[in-house]
Order: structure tokens, then C-alpha cells, then sequence
């Protein structure tokens, strides 16, 4: 009850992405906009930017939970009890978050996520262990992420690339294997090693990876897709924009599409300065 621990499984992502509901809020757009002009103190901007792998906070000393306590060696103690606790609590609960939601949806076929995660069809130890170590954002371990992506299980193929997106440039030795598994059938493999190989320089095959996961059927990787190219610099490129009107236009559009993709598109649209009339689209 006195401290609290967050593990971070994507340490690379801002914890104030952009999000219809939350921006919607005239505080969050201000706070936002006094970050991006330098108006905020240190403490204020850590919203804005991404995130250590572990958090630890004395909550009855500290409970704003500012200062972080995961890097202090006089905590060490604590930080390893709780880890641990949290490593036995996601697999006491078989928790579904390590497997990306258009291969969950995929595999499922409808049934419940519950009722798969204990069929006995899924090696969840595995696939934990490997987005432990990819969260971790240590080069050390770049052998052991080229070693998932080449694995028959697709959640620890994609635990892989994200470990190597994790480490951004020190993740280049390993640029040929990023990009042989661009045509994995994975759609979460590929978006997440098209990110990765983006900001490796790759932006050609980047962008036509990311065109191909949107032409596929499944709505979370439409999604997926689009947070991926919100992340990256491409909106300047004429086909990426094609590609994103392209499927917006092939899909029936359900309240669940509405709330997945196109929150997602009307933000790329407003972040480009790009009119929706102008492409027959309205949001």
C-alpha cells in the first residue's frame, strides 16, 4: 500500500498521445500547447514525452508521484518485489494485452479472449519474456530481438520488432532482418518493424509496408497502421495520404470503426492541414 509500480511495456510511446476524448478537453489542448512553447517546468512536461521502463513511487511521501524511485539504488529492494509482483500478476490473469489486437481479434474468430488465453493454444510465458526484454531498451539484448523475429508465434515476432523500434538507431545491425519480415502475415509485425525501419532510413519501404497493412480486412491493424504513421513524418507523402482515403473509403463504417479509425484519420487529416471535402470525406 506504500508504493506504487508501473511497468511500461512501450516506453517509446509519450504518455500524451493524442486521443479525440481527452484532447476534446480545453485544459489538455492549453496544457499541450504551453509544453510545445516551452511554457512548462520540467515536472509539467513529463506528460509530453515518453516514458522510463519502470516507475516506482513512495506514495505516502511522494503522492503526486513525482519523483521516480525505480532508478535509485537505495530502492532496489522494493523495485525487485515489485516487479516481481507484477511479472506473477500478468500471467496469474493471462493477461491479453501482450498479444497485439488485430492478431487477438484474428485469432479469436469471435470467442471469448478469456476463454483463448486459457485454451492452452497460446505459450503466454514465451511471449511475456519476450516483451519483457524488448521493453527493456538495452542493445545488449538486439541478438535475442532477431532471434524473435524469427519465431513461429507471431506475439513474440512482434515484441521483436517493437524491441528494436525501442532502440531506434542501435537497433541497425539488425536492419536486414527488420526488413525480411515485412511481408510477415502478421499486419502488427509488419506496421511495428515499418516504424522501426522508418526511422532507420528506410522511409521507401517504410511507407509501402505501412499501404499494404491498410488494404488489408482487419480494423485494429487499420488503426495500428495509422498510429504508426501519426509517429513518423509522413504525412507530407501523396500516397500515404491515397492510401489512408483509399481504405477509409472501401469500409462500411460500424460505431466501433468510428470510434477506431476514424478518430484516428480526422486527427492525421487536422495534424496535415488537410481539408476532408477535398478528398469526398466527411468525419
Amino acid at each position: 500500500k506504500k508504493f506504487r509500480y508501473i511497468r511500461n511495456y512501450m516506453p517509446h510511446r509519450a504518455y500524451g498521445q493524442h486521443m479525440e476524448d481527452f484532447m476534446v478537453a480545453s485544459s489538455a489542448r492549453s496544457w499541450q500547447k504551453a509544453y510545445l512553447s516551452g511554457e512548462c517546468n520540467e515536472i509539467q512536461s513529463v506528460f509530453w514525452r515518453t516514458k522510463p521502463g519502470e516507475e516506482l513511487y513512495d506514495t505516502e511521501n511522494d503522492p503526486w508521484e513525482v519523483n521516480n524511485l525505480a532508478v535509485s539504488p537505495a530502492y532496489k529492494d522494493v523495485l525487485e518485489r515489485m516487479r516481481k509482483a507484477n511479472s506473477a500478476w500478468v500471467r496469474q490473469i493471462h493477461d491479453t494485452g501482450f498479444i497485439p489486437e488485430a492478431d487477438l481479434v484474428d485469432r479469436l474468430n469471435g470467442a471469448p479472449a478469456y476463454d483463448y488465453m486459457r485454451s492452452g493454444k497460446v505459450d503466454l510465458e514465451k511471449i511475456i519474456q519476450a516483451a519483457e526484454i524488448a521493453a527493456q531498451g538495452d542493445a545488449g539484448n538486439l541478438k535475442t530481438l532477431q532471434t524473435y523475429l524469427k519465431s513461429g508465434e507471431s506475439a513474440v515476432r512482434y515484441w521483436g520488432a517493437t524491441g528494436m523500434l525501442i532502440l531506434g538507431e542501435r537497433a541497425s545491425p539488425a536492419l536486414s532482418d527488420l526488413v525480411a519480415v515485412l511481408d510477415d502475415e502478421s499486419a502488427s509485425v509488419v506496421t511495428v518493424a515499418a516504424e522501426a525501419l522508418y526511422k532507420l532510413g528506410k522511409k521507401e519501404e517504410a511507407k509501402n509496408a505501412l499501404l499494404a497493412v491498410l488494404k488489408c480486412s482487419n480494423k485494429f491493424a487499420h488503426c495500428h497502421a495509422l498510429n504508426s504513421i501519426d509517429c513518423t513524418e509522413m504525412g507530407g507523402n501523396s500516397e500515404i495520404v491515397e492510401g489512408v482515403v483509399s481504405m477509409l473509403k472501401s469500409r462500411r463504417m460500424t460505431d466501433e470503426d468510428r470510434y477506431l479509425i476514424i478518430a484516428a484519420a480526422k486527427w492525421l487529416f487536422s495534424k496535415w492541414k488537410l481539408d476532408p471535402g477535398d478528398y469526398n470525406l466527411k468525419f
